[in-house]
């Protein structure tokens, strides 16, 4: 079956293109299994009794009954590349093993980012949840008592070691790697390089809508003092959307009112707080990247 995976990594624009992008049949695309399938079949699937041939023809019987057009299928989930929470962080390594027992013949789509914008989305979706430290704490690597782990692994951004496993498994000429920053920067020369790998025709001309829209961090940085006031256990649907609720008029009275620029200013200064402490951590890896993919990342200010 000729079909394309796409991997993530989070914060890459992930629902942009599943939503806009992954479901345009007139683009040549057709997305037709959802998540709990990718969750129940392949991530969280149990690997004493995994059977690859089933879950294989289970995904053939779904994408044949939904289309008889000749479509490119698309597998598309960010938890393929890893968890931005303590918790099975790399077991992606064995989801592409995983991925690569299904689906032999398939093409791999890796999207990276910056790490310094990365790490700074990944803790503002997190604070967004139910997280409590500070961003020093956040970044800290001293594993802690309760997990065994650091809250964030910074590893987790080494690009080169999940990059250079898919092309291991899949082959170099099937696996297409490309940066965020592109997407947003030159996004006609990002589709361009998607179609002629893929085999589809997209419009290179498309215009598309910002999908996630960020919160304010000073939004985020007065959520992360409610979050100390709800309890660890999972929360009955009504209470956690009563809390999601008012943070989201919380920020919509910070977007309209002269807070904005506060919050502006504090996240700057959180910025400068994360490139301080990663400070040349990535650059060997970022190094390592570019000769895999065969392109210069310093054009997107990466470390190099």
């Amino acid at each position: 079956m000729n079909l394309l995976i796409h991997i993530g990594y989070h914060k890459t624009g992930t629902t942009l293109l599943q939503k806009k992008i992954f479901n345009r049949t007139d683009f040549g695309f057709i997305s037709p299994w959802t998540r709990t399938q990718f969750y129940e079949e392949i991530i969280l699937a149990n690997p004493f009794t995994y059977d690859p041939i089933s879950v294989r023809n289970r995904f053939e019987q779904d994408f044949t009954r939904k289309t008889s057009e000749n479509l490119i299928p698309v597998l598309s989930e960010e938890r393929f590349s890893g968890n931005i929470v303590p918790k099975a962080v790399f077991n992606n390594y064995y989801i592409a093993e995983r991925l690569y027992s299904l689906f032999p013949e398939a093409k791999i789509l890796i999207i990276i980012r910056n790490q310094l914008d990365m790490i700074l989305s990944i803790y503002k979706h997190r604070l967004r949840s139910n997280l409590t430290v500070d961003i020093d704490l956040f970044l800290e690597q001293i594993p802690l008592s309760t997990t065994f782990e650091p809250i964030f692994h910074l590893d987790y951004l080494q690009y080169h070691l999940l990059i250079n496993h898919y092309q291991s498994l899949f082959g170099k000429d099937k696996v297409l790697c490309l940066p965020y920053e592109m997407l947003c920067i030159d996004s006609k020369s990002f589709f361009s390089q998607m179609s002629s790998f893929a085999g589809v025709n997209i419009d290179e001309n498309l215009t598309l809508p910002k999908v996630n829209e960020g919160y304010s961090y000073l939004t985020l940085y007065i959520k992360r003092y409610i979050n100390f006031l709800e309890p660890k256990m999972p929360m009955p649907r009504k209470d956690l959307s009563l809390i999601n609720s008012l943070s989201w008029y919380l920020n919509q009275l910070i977007n309209k009112t002269f807070l904005k620029n506060i919050g502006n200013t504090m996240e700057s200064k959180l910025k400068k707080k994360i490139a301080d402490k990663i400070e040349g951590y990535y650059q060997e890896s970022n190094q390592k990247t570019s000769q895999l993919i065969g392109m210069d990342l310093s054009v997107y200010q990466y470390q190099i």
